[in-house]
């Protein structure tokens, strides 16, 4: 096991902080027998090799070798190993949601940019994505190919690791077609509540890129009939994901009766992968999509649990409800009260009644200010209060 790892010449490969001299043993440290120095080389190898989200040269080089350590049994904790291999060839998986990655269009859009830095004459665009859009790309290619390894993961004895490869299948659409197969196999078996629930999301993203709705009476009758609400919740959400524009109200109507119960639900991200376990923030997401042409139904249920919400769980619903009910951006600098419509109105007066939203140090890496400014509103909650006639309190 790692015998290739001394012959890659990582002295010349970059990562975050320079030379990637330091990959091979915090790769060879992942593999020991004492807990705190496997947590402390995986900690380091997201620090270096995936920096925020981003992947360097040595990236794809080093992911073979956390997949040969994924298909050796005896390996500790490799349901995080098999997360990581998600991250790695993704960045942040929750970006895609709820419709899944397309690589292609990386390309394209790396390609577009070029262009239009071309054409303006400029000789390099200040791009950290497009800087490394290469070793994006290769790194997700580099798990890709290791897909089968997921495969063998479904087989583990181990609950984590094989939820996590169910997860790890939902975000490769070249292999759809194999893995619709393996995921209909696993849920005609007997299974836990919570990896059923996530074997019905898997399979609704398979399918959707297969756009085959083939599945429906399947997803339909874990919707109808499971005593888990997991696993109804689950089995709604591969409905929407499966049918899009055909969906009817049934799933819907049945996620955003769940949500005010859902507020109070901290899911681990081994229990729900998707959305790092925010189940509220997931089904906002993927119940947005509906909502720009039915706001009546889905802006009052997520405006009224917004209300009291805070920190990541608070963004991420409010980035779903601005993106649903400002579809269009103006030319001028802000909105204007007039401008606004009922939906954009009740959205807006949420956020300037709630105090909690505007923290900082509750948003992580995010801040309201910087998410307002994307859709042309006021960048702090006095003056979006002074702009929808509220007093300054």
């Amino acid at each position: 096991m790692l015998e290739g790892l001394d012959k890659i010449d990582w002295e010349n490969l970059e990562h975050a902080y320079g030379s990637a001299s330091d990959v091979p043993q915090l790769i060879r440290d992942l593999a020991s027998d004492d807990a705190d120095k496997r947590d402390q080389a995986l900690y380091e190898l997201y620090g270096n090799i995936f920096h925020q989200g981003t992947r360097y040269q040595a990236t794809p080089y080093a992911i073979p070798f956390i997949f040969e350590l994924i298909r050796e049994p005896s390996i500790p904790d490799r349901a995080d190993l098999i997360k990581f291999t998600v991250d790695l060839a993704l960045g942040y998986p929750e970006a895609y949601l709820p419709k899944g990655p397309n690589v292609d269009d990386w390309a394209i859009d790396a390609d577009q940019l070029r262009e239009e830095a071309k054409s303006e004459n400029l000789e390099e665009v200040d791009d950290d994505w497009l800087k490394h859009i290469d070793s994006f790309i290769d790194s997700y290619k580099a798990s890709l190919k290791e897909v089968p390894t997921y495969y063998k993961s479904l087989e583990s004895t181990d609950p984590d690791t094989k939820l996590m490869s169910v997860f790890a299948l939902a975000w490769f659409r070249e292999e759809a077609k194999n893995s619709v197969i393996k995921i209909r196999n696993l849920i005609k078996k007997e299974m836990n509540n919570s990896l059923l629930a996530n074997s019905l999301i898997s399979l609704s993203m398979l399918d959707s890129y297969l756009e085959d709705k083939s599945d429906e009476q399947l997803f339909r009758k874990y919707l109808l009939e499971s005593k888990s609400t997991l696993i109804k919740i689950s089995a709604a959400v591969a409905l929407i994901n499966t049918l899009e524009e055909d969906v009817d109200l049934e799933p819907v109507d049945y996620l955003i009766k769940q949500i005010p119960s859902i507020v109070e639900d901290n899911l681990s991200p081994y229990e729900f992968p998707w959305n790092d376990g925010d189940l509220l923030g997931y089904i906002s997401e993927v119940i947005k999509f509906y909502a720009v042409q039915s706001p009546e139904v889905v802006v009052p249920a997520l405006c009224k649990v917004l209300s009291n919400l805070t920190g990541m769980k608070a963004h991420n619903i409010t980035y779903s409800l601005l993106w649903i009910v400002f579809p269009e951006i103006p030319e001028e600098k802000v909105w204007t009260l007039k401008q606004l419509n009922k939906y954009q109105k009740m959205v807006l007066k949420v956020l300037a009644e709630n105090t909690n939203i505007w923290k900082k140090t509750d948003l992580g890496y995010d801040s309201m200010g910087e998410l307002m400014r994307e859709y042309r509103l006021p960048t702090n909650r006095l003056n979006l209060r002074k702009m929808l006639h509220l007093d300054s309190n």
